[in-house]
């Protein structure tokens, strides 16, 4: 059997029972990738080889969809969330009267760290109060997911 060029063949052997029958022959033509799919391909991979650098704005676009379900699924979430907002606060007083030592070597970082859930917990609730395609709350994730990976990429470098 002659075979095209620029086609691959896979042959399935004979099947068993109680007439034989001629193989089964299947002619795949091979097709050139597409621009678009050797772009994504390449985006893609490159994504996959620096997937830990980029975690915390994947996780932004989760979060932003979780909300997003949230406000539609569970408006009522929203009293949730507004009572967990000072909880980052409150974490921050409970290491520094716990663990001082630990507190004056890293003060700017957990002050930040701080500031950045306090803001994220806030932004969350008015999130699902208002909606994630409201215009100002749709800024503030751009610019905390923003701050998440700047924070993200410096504190992973200075270790």
């Amino acid at each position: 059997m002659k075979v095209p060029a620029g086609a691959t063949t896979v042959r399935i052997p004979r099947q068993r029972g109680f007439r034989p029958a001629a193989p089964v022959v299947v002619l795949i033509p091979e097709q050139r990738p597409s621009l678009t799919s050797r772009a994504a391909w390449a985006v893609g991979g490159w994504l996959w080889r620096h997937r830990t650098m980029w975690a915390p704005s994947g996780i932004a676009v989760g979060v932003l969809a979780a909300v997003g379900a949230v406000h539609v699924i569970a408006p009522w979430m929203v009293w949730a969330l507004a009572a967990l907002t000072p909880a980052p606060a409150g974490g921050l007083w409970w290491v520094r009267r716990s663990r001082p030592d630990a507190f004056g070597e890293h003060t700017a970082r957990l002050v930040a760290l701080t500031v950045l859930a306090t803001a994220a917990l806030g932004w969350a609730a008015a999130t699902v109060h208002f909606g994630p395609l409201t215009g100002p709350l749709m800024w503030l994730w751009l610019l905390l997911a923003t701050a998440a990976q700047v924070f993200w990429l410096v504190v992973r470098r200075s270790h």
